[in-house]
């Protein structure tokens, strides 16, 4: 009976954050990133890369599914973390070889730091996902801004996943080719995962011209004004959601700057 609860009260929740203005989310989005860009405290860096993800949940986004999309890019970001840790110098060496300074402790923050702040943000267009991409260049023309420049945010959003899926079917690519990632060593596929990433940047770059293509067979852009038959209008609970992310970050990066 607990769980049944439990679980019905999760699925109002959900029902509440799918009804919730895409504009709020943008706000929210905005707050998010700017406290992890802003804030240099490794602790308070760690807590807002828990907050993205409590606020991921809020907005409906399933546990389960919020891993499937982590589980191939994590290891893309560790490895980059890795390296960011090892090239920062730093004055206390964690690990040497041969008196040569491999890990610093400034390093290891700084890998920390990088890793949160691009969970924070690959989070952050998870949270933007769960809104329809119309209603999101919607409520940005309601905010006088040029369709265009709209438009490219929306897609840019999209790109997210794709970039995501792309990656995933690279790495399914090399498993059928016979390439077992359990048993290779850990400074080797490294640099498998530093191999994959030009394939897949042509790849989203063809993606992104295919679309080019395809906006301008549709004459898109042909005409000024445009007629908007979707109209967004913000509720009470959209105002509460945008007010209390704006003071709790101003609140939250005033701490951070303090300690």
């Amino acid at each position: 009976m607990p769980i049944a609860l439990s679980d019905l009260k999760m699925e109002r929740l959900w029902m509440m954050a799918a009804k919730i203005d895409p504009r709020t989310k943008i706000v929210l989005v905005l707050c998010l990133t700017s406290m992890v860009l802003v804030v240099e405290n490794l602790a308070f860096v760690v807590g807002i890369g828990i907050i993205s993800i409590a606020c991921a949940l809020l907005m409906g986004v399933q546990l389960l599914a919020l891993i499937r999309r982590y589980q191939r890019i994590l290891i893309l970001l560790l490895t980059l973390s890795f390296v960011q840790s090892i090239f920062t110098p730093g004055p206390k060496v964690l690990f040497e070889v041969f008196g040569i300074p491999l890990l610093t402790e400034k390093g290891l923050e700084m890998g920390i730091k990088t890793f949160v702040r691009m969970l924070v943000i690959l989070t952050s267009g998870v949270i933007m996902s769960t809104s329809n991409y119309r209603e999101t260049i919607q409520g940005l023309i309601q905010w006088k801004v040029p369709y265009k420049i709209a438009f490219m945010t929306a897609l840019s959003l999209r790109f997210i996943p794709i970039f995501t899926e792309e990656f995933q079917d690279s790495m399914v690519a090399l498993q059928l080719k016979g390439i077992d990632f359990r048993k290779i060593p850990f400074g080797k596929k490294t640099q498998i995962y530093v191999y994959l990433i030009t394939p897949i940047i042509l790849s989203s770059l063809k993606h992104a011209e295919e679309i080019a293509i395809a906006m301008e067979s549709r004459a898109f852009g042909a005409y000024q004004n445009r007629v908007e038959y979707l109209v967004l209008r913000l509720k009470g609970y959209d105002y509460g959601v945008m007010i209390a992310a704006v003071l709790l970050s101003i609140s939250y990066m005033w701490a951070a700057l303090m300690v």
